[in-house]
């Protein structure tokens, strides 16, 4: 396949060349600085050794009623439900960040500590990309603000131990964007009329759009179907994913105003979209009113 020009955050003002990738190839390659990629080398050698503990000892940090920590295999599903996404998780939401439960992890998890530290640089680097998409398609729109509800998440493939075609079925993720790199191949995305392979370098992240971008922007820039593929490899496969969510307390109006998006309240789609994948929306999550049989995360 073609690859888009990398957009390098070194560069973050470069908003014509971002939001004409986006709406011309339907994804972006972002090459880490020297630091970011550090952090997420040094998040996946924390997740080689969490997920190689005994699953007692996992789930000693869990708190599915936030849905924060570790997820076992199976409690979330992408298409439908008899076809859970065969992937152990563990998640960091911001909006769980000073809880008082989830703040002990710091000295006892180091993998809680770690991913935070990444989903750091993580989160600076998005506000750069959607300022810049925002002084494309509407310089004065305000500021989005997305942190609070935002997450990062690592998943645990075991491939060999399965013998579905899909560790996980294509769909696209109903957030923002989702800036997402892999251990070893496995993601597939729709292109066209095919799914595909795509091809990152080791300081790479890839930016995949999700269902509402495509309403912030009129349906200019459509959502990246994406799926896993069982290459039934013996070694495991980890993936380091950042969703980024609308905050909830804010008025979002659409960069670009169509046909398409008229009378669409956007945050109330963000609130939902979990329920698509046997989550809790947003409001409950943040409330503490997860539940334990579905309390997951998106698989990659």
């Amino acid at each position: 396949m073609n690859r888009p020009t990398i957009i390098r955050p070194d560069f973050p003002r470069r908003s014509l060349p971002l939001a004409r990738q986006l709406a011309e190839t339907g994804l972006v390659r972002v090459t880490m600085d020297p630091p970011l990629q550090a952090e997420t080398e040094r998040a996946d050698g924390l997740a080689r050794a969490f997920f190689a503990q005994a699953t007692a000892e996992k789930r000693r940090f869990a708190a599915p009623a936030f849905v924060e920590g570790y997820r076992e295999i199976g409690q979330e599903y992408s298409k439908a439900p008899d076809r859970p996404d065969l992937t152990e998780s563990f998640s960091m939401w911001y909006r769980n960040r000073h809880r008082e439960a989830i703040l002990a992890w710091r000295a006892a998890c180091p993998l809680h500590a770690g991913i935070t530290r990444c989903a750091d640089r993580l989160s600076a680097l998005t506000a750069d990309l959607l300022q810049a998409m925002a002084e494309a398609w509407s310089p004065d729109a305000p500021r989005l603000r997305f942190q609070k509800v935002s997450y990062i998440q690592i998943n645990h493939y075991e491939p060999a131990r399965h013998e579905r075609e899909l560790l996980q079925d294509a769909h696209e993720d109903g957030h923002l964007i989702t800036l997402v790199r892999a251990t070893a191949p496995g993601l597939e995305i729709g292109i066209g009329d095919r799914f595909v392979a795509p091809e990152l370098a080791p300081d790479e992240l890839l930016l995949m759009p999700g269902s509402l971008l495509t309403l912030m922007t009129g349906g200019l820039v459509p959502p990246l179907y994406h799926r896993v593929r069982n290459n039934r490899r013996a070694e495991p496969r980890r993936s380091l994913m950042f969703f980024v969510n609308p905050e909830i307390n804010q008025k979002l109006e659409p960069w670009i105003r169509n046909a398409s998006n008229a009378g669409v309240d956007i945050v109330a789609r963000a609130i939902g979209a979990p329920n698509r994948f046997g989550l809790p929306t947003l409001v409950e999550g943040e409330a503490g009113r997860g539940w334990l049989s579905g309390a997951g995360a998106k698989a990659r």
